[in-house]
This record gives structure tokens, sequence and C-alpha cells, in this order.
């Protein structure tokens, strides 16, 4: 991803609102790329969740795992950010993020951020009241990301759609090789329930399941997976 596109992706997060454009891009200077791939998991316990995670591209999904049991949170996709407040402090528990395609996330570290604010001290109050404002609309990670099953559907066909999508006569078709138990795996749901959230997709007319699985309509897909806020291109 160019600079310039990092940049303008970073000033738009919370977190860095109001901070000088040469201050940030030497914050971007600290930054470090990680790859996955598919299937590949990061664990977010401890020291290494301890920082700024971003997915510069690709696709990948927050994992709780408690008393033996593994929830799908949340689906992320390109230009998404997770909690910033682990920048700070610990937010991550039993907490991992796997890859459901190849990703290409970027990093900022406790330590390095640390020793930067250490050295510059003008950015330091700008960066508290931006931390404060988070704060106060913050609930657990567990509360935060838990999305339900037909948004975390919608993102995911979104970041399919994005990666792996062939413009056709009926919309864009996935040209990935897929089953419904993948689908399933991905945004961790159960069989019923799975069925339900794909037929209720093609009763509106977004998705299209006849001999290919083929988004219909992308626009309506992105309002359900986003909202108003998707802006990723």
């Amino acid at each position: 991803m160019p600079d310039t596109r990092v940049f303008v992706m970073l000033s738009g997060f919370p977190l860095w609102q109001n901070v000088a454009e040469e201050q940030l891009r030497e914050i971007m200077g600290l930054m470090r790329y990680l790859e996955l791939s598919i299937g590949e998991s990061l664990e977010l316990e401890g020291e290494a969740g301890e920082a700024l995670l971003i997915v510069e591209e690709g696709l990948v999904k927050l994992v709780e795992e408690k008393k033996g049991w593994k929830t799908t949170l949340d689906i992320f996709g390109d230009a998404t950010c997770l909690e910033e407040l682990a920048l700070f402090a610990p937010v991550f528990e039993s907490h991992r993020l796997v890859a459901l395609y190849p990703s290409r996330l970027l990093k900022l570290d406790q330590p390095s951020f640390a020793e930067y604010l250490q050295s510059h001290p003008e950015v330091g109050w700008q960066i508290l009241v931006n931390v404060a404002s988070l704060a106060s609309q913050r609930s657990p990670v567990s509360e935060l990301y838990r999305q339900p099953l037909e948004i975390r559907l919608a993102r995911y066909l979104v970041g399919l759609a994005r990666h792996r999508g062939i413009i056709s006569p009926s919309g864009i078709a996935i040209d990935y090789p897929l089953q419904v138990a993948d689908i399933q795996a991905a945004i961790g749901a159960r069989e019923g329930e799975m069925v339900a959230a794909l037929r209720s997709l093609v009763a509106r007319n977004t998705l299209d399941l006849s001999q290919e699985l083929v988004v219909t309509n992308l626009d309506q897909l992105k309002a359900l997976a986003y909202g108003g806020a998707y802006s990723a291109s």
C-alpha cells in the first residue's frame, strides 16, 4: 500500500485525529508489516496484543476462546483497525486473529510508540485527548466486537468480492472454491443459522446461489456489513 494511502487511512482513525501530518508520518515509520497466510493465526494475549493492529489488505476474523469454546466475534477487511486502546493497555485476553484470506497487517508496537512519545512530548496531549474520547465509548473486547451472524457474513462476502470478485452479467461472481461448510467455519456459525442467513440475503436480492456464489447488489451488502461507515475502496 503506498504511503499516501496509509496516511489517509490512519488519519481517518479516531486515535490520530488532529495529529499533525509530519508527526503522523513519523509514526507511520515505526510500523512494521505482518503477513498471514490462509488459516494462520496471530495470538493477541499478553505482549503480542499490546499494539495497534491494522488490516492493510486481506480478510481476518477475531476469535475468542474461553472454557474450550471458540467464538467468532467479528470479521475485518481492508483498511480496518482493531481496538486502538490495545496500544496503551491490555485489552485482549483469550483472543486471536485468523486469516480467512492472505492478509497483510500493519503493527505499531507499544514500546516503539512509547519511546516516540517520550522524545516528542508535543504529540502526547493530543493523543491523550483522543484516548480519553475512545475510552469513554468502549466496552470489553468480547462485547465491542460481538457482531451478529448476518453482519459477519456480509463482511466476509464483501471481502471476498473485493479480492476474488469477477464481474458477470448477474453481478460479482466469487471466483473462489467455497462450500456452505467453508463459509460456516469462516464466520463461526451453526449449520441451521448459516443456511437461514444465506437465504435471507437471497430473499433481499443481494445474493444469488442458483449456480455459483454471485453478489447481485454489492452496495446493499456493504450497507449491511458496515452501515454508512464503509469507505474502503
